[in-house]
């Protein structure tokens, strides 16, 4: 009887113990982001850097061709982070499932980004989000500590958008809704509707990159590498004539 009475005080102690593992592993995994941070400044403040720079371009179509370098492209550069990673994925593989997920996947990609800056900002560490823009040449270069980074470019082009057939009348009132002729008090038939005036045709390239101390790490992005291609609409809401169909009593 005794013995179990210890074999059991023993279950205990182990289980106890796993216990006590799993919270502290629980506990350190909420936190690497922040440890990863001060880690990050501070082998930047003693010098241990390297450098990431690359070209970003459109290839020659033809074999003696020049090649196009996207110059004024954004490029992005933060510490690597599997969740922001993991959301960024997720609308990449969105946009190849239907059209929503196609319209909606480079302003979230935008967001996400967006959202990751501000967090380091929020958190003391603005000098981790580090950007910078391709030259004339399609170049760019930045230091870094070392460590683990993400590296986004984008590149954008606004195309807008005509829906008036050439040689078409000026659009009316009564153009926009026939009934409207018809109308004995203020025209207020319909509510207005978003129309897409124009949109960014956005190109994005996403690499992971290690740096390491005295380092160098030279990325080749061109337009047959790209990782995401999307539009960002533009739309507005056209101002809905108001008219009496005669004098107001």
């Amino acid at each position: 009887m005794e013995l179990d009475v210890r074999a059991r005080a023993r279950v205990r102690r182990a289980l106890l113990l796993v216990a006590v593992l799993l919270l502290g592993s629980v506990a350190a995994a909420q936190e690497p982001a922040r440890t990863t941070f001060a880690e990050l400044r501070a082998r930047g403040e003693r010098g241990a850097g390297g450098t990431v720079d690359g070209r970003v371009y459109i290839e020659a179509r033809r074999p003696d061709g020049p090649d196009e370098p996207l110059a004024g492209a954004s490029v992005l550069i933060v510490p690597r982070s599997p969740e922001r990673l993991g959301r960024l994925d997720a609308a990449r593989q969105n946009a190849r499932e239907s059209m929503r997920g196609f319209r909606e996947a480079a302003p979230t990609v935008r967001a996400a980004l967006e959202d990751y800056e501000l967090e380091l900002w929020r958190a003391g560490y603005p000098d981790l989000a580090i950007r910078t823009a391709t030259d004339a040449q399609g170049a760019f270069s930045a230091s870094v500590p070392a460590g683990a980074w993400s590296v986004v470019v984008t590149h954008s082009v606004f195309q807008p958008v005509d829906r008036t057939p050439p040689g078409a009348p000026p659009r009316t009132a009564n153009a926009l809704d026939p009934l409207a002729r018809y109308a004995t008090a203020p025209y207020r038939h319909f509510l207005p509707s978003t129309r897409v005036t124009g949109f960014d045709a956005v190109t994005v390239w996403l690499r992971e990159v290690e740096v390491e101390a005295g380092g160098r790490v030279a990325l080749t992005l061109h337009d047959r590498g790209v990782w995401l291609s999307g539009v960002i609409e533009e739309t507005t809401v056209p101002r809905r004539a108001r008219f009496w169909s005669g004098s107001p009593r």
